[in-house]
């Protein structure tokens, strides 16, 4: 039986989409968007370049595509198994930053020029499951106590990934910087930002969560 009820076609198109987002971020590790060619991308995938609009209209919406295959690894990560909301937060906040130095510089510059050049309204729709459970999890810090009611839970969610979003564009500028150095800077930033939504800033660790993370 096909998955969840897609027809074996619809997985067939799915996998190719995939398989087309992962040759194009590959060569974005080591090539700007510019040298990339949509024949080159076909000619990895062994389609023609006709077959390559079939599902992508150009290489920045391929690149782009990888927010979708990243939400669905980001579903395996079982963020739910941590119960105190404020600590969910930490830990989702940590793995979105580490994940860029996980990348090469070249990957993640490329991606913010794909986003500039094609608007893609999936980045931006709250129904992505990194929205979602920031928003849920925050709901239930504002029940307990331990995320301040000024803010809707959606608002606090939103202008926290927003920030991190502007830590990482900082990480795409200063390409000469150690990542490992940047990262720690980004987590004292984040951490700073996040004591405006906290009752008790004094409980915000985000560096005990990147040693953990790390270790994964």
């Amino acid at each position: 039986m096909a998955e969840k009820g897609k027809t074996s076609r619809q997985l067939q198109a799915e996998a190719m989409r995939e398989k087309l987002q992962n040759i194009v971020m590959d060569m974005s590790r080591t090539h700007t968007l510019d040298e990339i060619h949509i024949k080159d991308i076909a000619d990895a995938a062994n389609i023609s370049m006709g077959n390559f609009y079939q599902y992508f209209d150009s290489k920045e919406a391929a690149l782009i595509y990888s927010y979708k295959v990243k939400d669905g690894i980001w579903e395996t990560l079982h963020f739910e198994d941590i119960k105190d909301p404020l600590e969910r937060v930490e830990r989702i906040v940590v793995t979105h930053l580490y994940s860029m130095i996980e990348n090469s510089l070249c990957f993640d510059t490329q991606l913010y020029i794909a986003q500039l050049k094609e608007y893609d309204a999936y980045f931006f729709t709250e129904d992505r499951y990194i929205t979602r459970i920031m928003k849920e999890t925050i709901e239930a810090g504002q029940k307990e106590g331990s995320f301040r009611n000024k803010w809707t839970a959606m608002e606090i969610g939103i202008r926290i990934l927003n920030f991190s979003r502007g830590l990482v564009y900082n990480y795409c500028i200063m390409h000469k910087e150690d990542p490992r150095h940047w990262i720690q800077y980004a987590l004292q930033c984040q951490e700073e930002y996040m004591s405006l939504f906290v009752v008790d800033p004094k409980r915000i660790d985000l560096k005990k969560h990147y040693a953990e993370v790390v270790k994964k």
